[in-house]
This record gives structure tokens, C-alpha cells and sequence, in this order.
């Protein structure tokens, strides 16, 4: 081989097999000194964060999260970011709260006509028609 081709060869090298810049020096020092390098630059759970800087390095988790999944402390499938009530289940219809019956009718207070007067679910939550002089 001549000088030219070897030459050629070593920079192909090089810029190959760069050194991957690390994020967060300090981090990835730390891990380190419990983990060796492959699996402190290795993202096991594929959230794309590498399991240096990932905060749960076994689970899947989004970037705006730290790698963690985002938690439903409720189990509604809202997350508690988006869930208006995270401590009581409910639809997410309703942003995760459960929907109300006001006046304890037994017509939510989506559907009742009339959400603050007690009355029948015959007539969409309102009082029960009264006609007089009708047996």
C-alpha cells in the first residue's frame, strides 16, 4: 500500500469512530463509577435517552419527563399533567374529573335540563309534569 492509500485510510478511521460528545460530564462520570461505559451510553428501555441522563433508565419515557413515564396517579388514563382532578377518576371528556349531579338527582349535570332543581330522569332531570285536574 502506498502512503497515500494508508493516509486515506487512518482519516476514514478517525471520522468514523469519533467519540460520542457526552451531554453531561458530571452525570455520565457518576455512572461510570457504578456502570461501565456501553451501558451508561445505551438506551435499554429506547426512549432515546441515553441511560446516563435517563431518570428511569427501565422504563419508556418522554424527554420532557426526564425518561420517566408520565405518572396517572387515578389509573382514569388521564395523566396527571392533563388531569384537572388526578386524585379522583373520570372521564376524559371531562379532563379527568368525574362529571357532577348537582342537585343528587341521579341526571348528571350534563344531561340534566334543570342541574340545580331536583327532578326525574323522565323528564331530563327537571320535576315530574304535573297536570291538574287529571286523575
Amino acid at each position: 500500500m502506498n502512503m497515500r492509500k494508508i493516509l486515506l485510510l487512518f482519516l476514514f478511521a478517525v471520522t468514523s469512530f469519533h467519540a460520542q460528545s457526552i451531554e453531561n460530564p458530571e452525570a455520565f462520570k457518576k455512572c461510570r463509577k457504578e456502570f461501565n461505559k456501553k451501558i451508561c451510553l445505551s438506551d435499554e428501555d429506547k426512549d432515546s435517552i441515553l441511560f446516563y441522563l435517563d431518570r428511569c433508565p427501565k422504563e419508556e419515557g418522554p424527554v420532557e419527563n426526564n425518561g420517566c413515564p408520565w405518572p396517572d396517579t387515578d389509573k382514569d388514563l388521564v395523566i396527571d399533567k392533563d388531569d384537572k382532578c388526578p386524585y379522583i377518576a373520570g372521564p376524559q371528556e371531562n379532563q379527568g374529573c368525574p362529571w357532577l349531579d348537582t342537585d343528587g338527582d341521579g341526571v348528571l349535570d350534563k344531561d340534566d335540563a334543570c342541574p340545580t332543581v331536583r327532578g326525574v330522569q323522565d323528564n331530563n332531570g327537571c320535576p315530574p309534569i304535573v297536570m291538574k285536574g287529571c286523575r
